[in-house]
């Protein structure tokens, strides 16, 4: 575990859903604090900062726009995100804009990163039109890269087609995802899953490094 890590992915890539997860395994285990640094500054629908209340109850400190600015889409990141880079007390996640120009907000603080060993991993589903094809999902990794200037260091599959989703639907997104990790030589380090479809799938899972989700940042469409 790296004390920085960056989640990036497309536009419904499930990247927010994984960032929260994440770091909210990582609080439940960590001595020392845990923050979720929200990037997702294009987005205006799927942002981590929205659910910062309940993220704080288990531990977490959401840190994205400068105080008085939580609900605009305007560029004016905390001055506290520069906080949680300098002090190497306090293990980070961040949340990335869902495409590279997204991205050029983590750039800033290339600095701070260059200096340190970081783990960057880009969420993928295969069933999304941005990733739909090894080719697709190449070229988001390299603008991300670019846009960051920062190296991916792994992938995080997320194969679903939502409440559709059955294990033969997950088995034919598996090849994408694992010739993107070859092409790119780059780890597999997850598959998300939702907790329910782990559930009732656990014995089909069982060989694969598997991250069970409970969602949380559906909409209001999907919510029962």
């Amino acid at each position: 575990m790296k004390r920085l890590t960056v989640v990036g992915g497309a536009f419904g890539s499930g990247k927010t859903e994984f960032a929260i997860a994440y770091a909210r395994s990582l609080a439940a285990e960590a001595v020392h604090p845990v923050g979720l640094v929200d990037l997702d500054i294009v987005n205006p629908y799927f942002r981590s900062r929205d659910v910062a209340k309940d993220l704080a109850e288990a531990g977490l400190e959401v840190i994205s726009t400068a105080p008085g600015l939580e609900y605009a889409d305007l560029p004016a990141l905390s001055p506290q995100i520069y906080t949680m880079l300098q002090d190497r007390r306090v293990t980070t996640v961040f949340d990335v804009g869902g495409d590279p120009v997204g991205a050029r907000a983590l750039g800033r603080f290339y600095p701070y990163f260059s200096q340190e060993d970081y783990d960057f991993w880009v969420v993928i589903n295969p069933y999304r039109p941005d990733t739909r094809d090894v080719d697709e999902a190449e070229r988001l990794i390299a603008g991300l890269e670019a846009a960051s200037r920062l190296r991916v260091t792994g992938l995080v599959g997320n194969i679903n087609l939502g409440r559709e989703t059955t294990m033969a639907i997950w088995r034919n997104g598996l090849p994408l995802i694992e010739e993107l990790a070859s092409r790119r030589n780059l780890p597999l380090r997850f598959h998300m899953v939702e907790e329910g479809f782990y559930a009732a799938n656990r014995e089909g899972l069982a060989e694969y490094p598997v991250f069970p989700v409970r969602l949380r940042m559906l909409p209001p469409w999907l919510q029962d």
